[in-house]
C-alpha cells in the first residue's frame, strides 16, 4: 500500500517533463507615441534560447516565428456589384475580432517549419488569421471577402509577413533579432509579440511581451474628440469647412 501511495504520488512529477528549452525576448522600445511629426517607427526584437544542460543536443535546427498583433476590431468588408450604370456596395461580411495589425516573421517560409495543424493553432500566417464572421453558423462564408480584406491591410501596410525576417546572430545559434515597422497609420491600443520555437516541425516554446502604441498631443485630442462628443466635432468641422471656403473666396475674389 505505501508502495502504490508513493507511486502516485510520483507520477505527476515524471508525466509532464520538462521542457528543454525556454526563450527569454526583449524588446528595443516597449511603447510608441504618434504625434503629428510621427511617420512610422520600427522595433527589433531580441531573443535568446536557453538551453536544459542536461538535454541532449538536437539534430534539426531551430526556427523563429515572431508575431506582432495589433488589438482587435470589427469590420464590415463590401463588394461592390454593378446596378445599372453604377457600381454600389451590396453584399458584405462582418469580421469580428480582427487583428488591427498583422506582422509576422519567420526564419524560413512557415511550411518548412510547423505542420499546417500547429500553424492553425497559433494563427500562423495569413491563411490562420481568426477572422470570425458575425452571422448565423449555418451560413457559409464567402472566402472572397476574407481575401479582399487582408488584401486591403496588406495594402496599407498594417499586415505583413516575411519568411527569413528573423536572424541568428553569431555562430551559437541561440541569439536572434527581428524586426517590425509600426505605419503611421497603425491603430493606438495594447500590441502583443510573440515568439514560437521550433525545431523539426516540432513545437518547443513561446514566449510573449508587451508594446503599447499611443496617441499623444493634437492627434489624441481629436481622437477624444470625435468619439466622446460626436455632434460637436461634426459641427465644429462643418463650421471650419464653411469658413475656410468663404476665406478662400475672399482671398481669390476677383474685383
Amino acid at each position: 500500500m505505501r508502495r502504490l501511495l508513493a507511486a502516485l504520488l510520483a507520477l505527476p512529477f515524471f508525466s509532464f517533463p520538462a521542457a528543454a528549452e525556454s526563450l527569454t525576448i526583449a524588446l528595443s522600445t516597449s511603447d510608441i507615441r504618434i504625434d503629428s511629426d510621427f511617420s512610422g517607427d520600427a522595433i527589433t526584437i531580441f531573443g535568446v534560447i536557453e538551453r536544459d544542460a542536461a538535454a541532449v543536443s538536437r539534430i534539426m535546427p531551430y526556427d523563429i516565428a515572431v508575431l506582432v498583433r495589433g488589438p482587435t476590431e470589427s469590420v464590415v468588408a463590401r463588394r461592390k456589384e454593378p446596378l445599372l450604370f453604377l457600381w454600389v456596395n451590396r453584399s458584405s461580411e462582418i469580421f469580428t475580432a480582427a487583428p488591427s495589425y498583422y506582422a509576422l516573421s519567420s526564419t524560413r517560409p512557415l511550411d518548412e517549419i510547423a505542420t499546417p495543424e500547429t500553424l492553425q493553432r497559433f494563427g500562423l500566417g495569413f491563411d490562420n488569421i481568426p477572422l470570425h464572421v458575425a452571422e448565423p453558423a449555418e451560413r457559409a462564408t464567402d472566402p472572397d471577402f476574407r481575401d479582399a480584406f487582408i488584401r486591403l491591410r496588406k495594402q496599407s501596410g498594417l499586415y505583413s509577413e516575411f519568411a527569413g525576417g528573423v536572424d541568428f546572430i553569431g555562430t551559437s545559434a541561440s541569439v536572434f533579432r527581428s524586426a517590425a515597422w509600426i505605419p503611421s497609420n497603425a491603430p493606438d491600443g495594447r500590441y502583443t509579440v510573440e515568439v514560437y520555437l521550433f525545431a523539426g516541425e516540432v513545437f518547443l516554446a513561446h514566449r510573449q511581451a508587451t508594446l503599447n502604441v499611443t496617441k499623444v498631443g493634437f492627434e489624441q485630442f481629436m481622437f477624444e474628440a470625435s468619439h466622446n462628443n460626436a455632434l460637436l466635432y461634426g459641427l465644429a468641422c462643418v463650421l471650419l469647412a464653411l469658413f475656410t471656403g468663404w476665406l478662400a473666396g475672399v482671398i481669390f475674389r476677383r474685383d
